[in-house]
């Protein structure tokens, strides 16, 4: 990741390591998406709340050219790779966003087991609860992954408020405590309609 980057914000928070297709149709990020094409880069995804950017974001490469259509738009299909600190931004002559960035990495990465096996049973409780099939892939996926709050979260049915927060904490331990009290007060408060809802309104993330 270089300290200057071009800045896509959407209303969305793809995760590191998480893979997210992404439809560009307007003429500024066709633009931006283009140039990282030719230029082998990638750019940074952050959340955009009532207008203002979430100043922790992720940078993303694009790993998939999905379609091309005769517009100029596209599909794509992007992988995240590692969190930034955006320090200040503005705008790029062609109309979309560049901005300075650090990186924004774990304090903290260990996690006890006991811990990991505690929220995993959580988790398949509420997937249960709502008939909810996961696939063989998501697994193979979670036990591969070295940030797995991450990879529970793609299909945890949060809020995005809730995953800019998952995505701001710097230890995995807390990222797992998150998960935890989330699933426990959904399991409370459970609603079948509304969680299933939530879960499937949240399942753009690709396995």
């Amino acid at each position: 990741m270089k300290p200057v980057i071009p800045i896509f914000p959407l209303k969305l928070v793809v995760f590191p390591l998480s893979r997210y297709p992404l439809h560009i149709f307007e003429k500024r990020y066709k633009k931006m998406v283009n140039m990282c094409l030719d230029e082998d880069r990638g750019f940074g995804i952050t959340a955009s709340f009532s207008g203002e950017f979430s100043k922790v974001g992720t940078y993303v490469v694009i790993t998939k050219v999905l379609k091309k259509y005769l517009t100029g738009e596209m599909d794509i299909i992007v992988e995240g790779k590692e969190r930034f600190l955006m320090t200040n931004f503005e705008m790029h002559p062609d109309g979309y966003y560049i901005a300075n960035v650090e990186e924004y990495n774990d304090f903290s990465s260990s996690v006890d087991c006991d811990l990991l096996n505690e929220v995993k049973t959580k988790f398949e409780k509420i997937i249960d609860r709502v008939n909810y099939k996961l696939e063989e892939s998501f697994w193979d996926n979670y036990n591969k992954s070295y940030m797995k709050s991450y990879k529970m979260a793609e299909k945890s049915g949060l809020s995005i408020q809730q995953q800019q927060t998952l995505l701001i904490i710097q230890d995995e331990s807390e990222r797992i405590n998150f998960l935890i009290e989330y699933f426990e007060k959904l399991d409370e408060n459970f609603n079948e309609n509304s969680a299933l809802k939530n879960i499937v309104l949240g399942d753009g993330y690709l396995n």
